[in-house]
């Protein structure tokens, strides 16, 4: 046996519990019976090799300048090659379908960036706040961003916008500096809208804006996942009996909307749960992140806290109507090999600097 942060862990296994939990009560209609939950526990036991393995391999080995170049190129690598070869899912060309299993190259981009930023940033925490710092780290940044953008994948792009931004405040940016990436930002966002989104997600966006407009189109999957949460009420329908996600009205219940699925199912305790379990996860992160004395591992810890918590916030947000549907798994919970199994390569390296009394 090996340490590991008993109450983080406990609130994962209880989260992927949920998890599994809905993907059965809406897999009974798969073909064959219950593929997704099947497939689901493959990619688990999988991702758990993972942890393992990362959690055993000393953290040290990581912090390697060669090695996380090697790892970024090649990253880059993937992402270029998608655009030619990968299979397009939902108009977007971000996946290498390998017939059993697909491969998304923007989840390892996310742990790959993480890697790159806190190598940079944590040997230079002294004079970050000198501008070409934050040039430098920006660029480390935008080339998988805009690689990810041009799939288009809006969703996969935030994320790794959202993860230089906070690690550049994190690590000392000012505040005249922060004035200058919320103007870059809003000119990416311009150039984005115009050159880079597809036409349906540019009408996915418009529709949040105004949801009523088109409840047949662009503004069904919103509606229909409302209707899915508000009809689960405290206690839900059940595993099972669940009339939106079992008639098929809901879009994506196993992936964008599980949320919906699961509010449908268990309610509002069901939901509650999950929220908690989310919250001790984000609380053990950022707490180990504190007690590090590496700075490196302090920036990586705090890193994929805010990947997981962005991506969180924007599933959840997504599917109460509050954020525009922009194609984001819900952690740990959504049907997907690629997410889980990055999250657990995630959680194998911040173990390892557990382990190894970082």
């Amino acid at each position: 046996m090996f340490k590991t942060d008993s109450a983080l862990f406990l609130a994962l296994f209880v989260l992927i519990g949920l998890g599994l939990l809905v993907l059965w009560s809406v897999s009974f209609q798969d073909d064959p019976p219950f593929l997704s939950v099947k497939r689901q526990i493959v990619f688990l036991g999988i991702g758990v090799g993972f942890f393992i393995f990362f959690s055993l391999l000393d953290w040290r080995f990581l912090n390697n300048s060669s090695l996380i170049l090697f790892l970024y190129f090649l990253t880059l690598c993937l992402l270029v090659l998608v655009l030619f070869v990968g299979d397009k899912s939902s108009g977007s060309a971000g996946w290498f379908d390998f017939g059993v299993f697909s491969f998304q190259p923007v989840e390892i981009a996310k742990i790959v960036l993480l890697l790159v930023l806190a190598k940079y940033l944590s040997s230079r925490h002294l004079e970050i706040w000198q501008f070409r710092h934050l040039l430098v780290s920006g660029i480390f940044a935008f080339i998988p961003f805009g690689l990810v953008a041009i799939q288009p994948d809006l969703g996969g792009a935030m994320i790794l916008l959202a993860i230089w931004l906070g690690l550049v405040i994190i690590s000392g940016i000012r505040i005249k500096q922060i004035v200058l990436v919320i103007i870059a930002f809003a000119l990416a966002a311009s150039l984005a809208w115009s050159f880079f989104l597809e036409p349906y997600q540019q009408s996915r966006i418009l529709s949040f804006f105004n949801p009523e407009k088109d409840l047949l189109g662009s503004g069904y999957n919103r509606e229909q996942a409302l209707i899915a949460i508000g009809s689960g009420r405290i206690f839900g329908k059940g595993l099972g009996w669940g009339s939106q996600t079992h008639l098929r009205f809901l879009p994506l219940a196993k992936t964008d909307f599980i949320f919906a699925s699961l509010a449908e199912s268990l309610g509002l305790v069901g939901v509650s749960i999950l929220l908690i379990c989310f919250l001790i996860i984000f609380q053990r992160l950022i707490m180990w992140a504190g007690i590090f004395s590496y700075n490196f591992c302090k920036l990586f810890t705090v890193g994929f806290a805010i990947k997981l918590i962005v991506e969180t916030v924007i599933n959840i947000g997504m599917n109460l109507g509050l954020l525009p549907i922009i194609g984001i798994a819900l952690p740990f919970v959504s049907l997907g090999g690629s997410h889980l199994l990055t999250d657990f390569i995630g959680l194998g390296i911040i173990n390892s600097m557990i382990l190894h009394h970082a």
